[in-house]
């Protein structure tokens, strides 16, 4: 023990030799921790200023407006910087005007299909289909959005700057 504190008195000098093995020791440890937290904790989610919609394909734009599922959209998101379908991201639609949003087809104040869920996550390709609902006659203007349910409420829900527009009849 007496030769450990001998190293570590404060009117020693140290060499340079020892300096930047300290520095060097300092570096290594550095990485270490960095790919440890990569090892452990995976990619970061992707944040919504990240994500693109790339396509939105609909069976078609006017449909009966009898409750009963006649139509479907399918939404496709992408990574902005490499192109990529992205995947696992919650992905949801929500009705651009309140009067519009049936009782049937709203939970919380998004577009709900089914009942008590709004959200549904893409798949391999990148890909969401929500089945397209309504009772009431109108031409209805959807927006699309992102969720991460890891972040708190303020940022959780990031519109992802894409609607489409479907007509009930």
């Amino acid at each position: 023990m007496q030769h450990l504190f001998h190293h570590l008195r404060r009117d020693r000098s140290y060499s340079s030799h020892e300096r930047w093995g300290v520095v060097v020791a300092l570096g290594i440890l550095t990485i270490l921790i960095s790919a440890g937290g990569f090892i452990l904790f995976g990619n970061p989610a992707a944040s919504a200023s990240s994500l693109a919609v790339t396509d939105i394909r609909l069976t078609s734009q006017t449909l009966p407006a009898d409750g009963a599922n006649h139509g479907q959209a399918t939404i496709t998101i992408s990574d902005k910087k490499t192109d990529q379908a992205v995947v696992g991201v919650w992905v949801g639609l929500q009705i651009v005007n309140p009067v519009l949003r049936g009782v049937a087809n709203s939970y919380l104040g998004w577009y709900s299909p089914e009942p008590q869920r709004a959200f549904y996550q893409t798949d391999v390709n990148g890909q969401v289909q929500f089945p397209l609902i309504s009772e009431i006659a109108a031409d209805i203007e959807y927006a699309i959005y992102a969720a991460n349910p890891e972040l708190k409420n303020d940022n959780k829900y990031q519109e992802l700057d894409r609607r489409f527009t479907v007509t009930f009849k």
